[in-house]
């Protein structure tokens, strides 16, 4: 199965999920017990890198991505029961893996105006809307209609050149409450847009040794007391 994806890109990719491992994962988490028209390498990349294609993806229009990457003809059946609990943990299995090893990477160095800091951080989140049918357990914050949606709060650093946390709470959590301020903030920038702004936060930052960079509300008349 071949995905015209830059070479970069794939290769680094591949070199992270190898078939072998794939295959060997699916057995694990008891995805695939026995290996039949459903190839665990294929149905990963299909799911991984098939919502790149379009905005929007059916599950019937990822069955026919699949028929065309494995050249081979699937029953409806065949394809819709492959989406069950153990394929949830085998992808879950993958983005740990992944994370894992995008942490083994060389760790970049900052610029010599920043060398007194150990690290830049960006905290940041996005929201994923999810099917309808779960709005009783994750409910959408801004819908007219009955809508369900997650918040992927991350936590990017400048020097592991990735993702240091990633967590997943309800829509309707607020900003401030995906970031929790302790002693790993010391010697450290953190940066955060206005949903993060409180007051509170920046002086827990300030108590523990970390710094911060925000942009400020309009409504606010700072003082500059001093320039390092």
């Amino acid at each position: 199965m071949v995905f015209q994806s830059p070479t970069t890109l794939e290769n680094t990719i591949r070199t992270i999920f190898p078939e072998i491992w794939l295959r060997t994962l699916a057995i694990k988490t008891c995805f695939i017990k026995r290996e039949r028209k459903i190839k665990p390498e294929v149905i990963f990349w299909v799911l991984t890198l098939g919502f790149c294609v379009h905005n929007q993806r059916t599950i019937a229009g990822l069955k026919r991505l699949y028929e065309i990457e494995a050249n081979i003809s699937i029953s409806d059946s065949s394809w819709y029961d492959r989406f069950t609990p153990e394929l949830v943990e085998f992808l879950h299995q993958c983005v740990i893996h992944g994370i894992e090893e995008l942490a083994k990477e060389p760790g970049r160095k900052l610029s010599k105006k920043l060398e007194n800091f150990k690290d830049v951080i960006i905290q940041d989140s996005t929201i994923v809307r999810l099917h309808s049918s779960l709005a009783d357990k994750f409910p959408a914050a801004r819908s007219r209609t009955v809508a369900a949606g997650l918040k992927v709060g991350v936590m990017v650093s400048a020097v592991a050149n990735g993702p240091k946390t990633i967590a997943l709470y309800s829509e309707k959590t607020a900003e401030i409450k995906t970031l929790r301020i302790g002693p790993w903030i010391k010697d450290r920038i953190l940066l955060v847009d206005l949903g993060f702004y409180k007051n509170q936060m920046f002086a827990r930052v300030e108590e523990n040794g970390g710094y911060f960079v925000s942009r400020i509300k309009k409504n606010m008349d700072p003082i500059v007391v001093s320039i390092e």
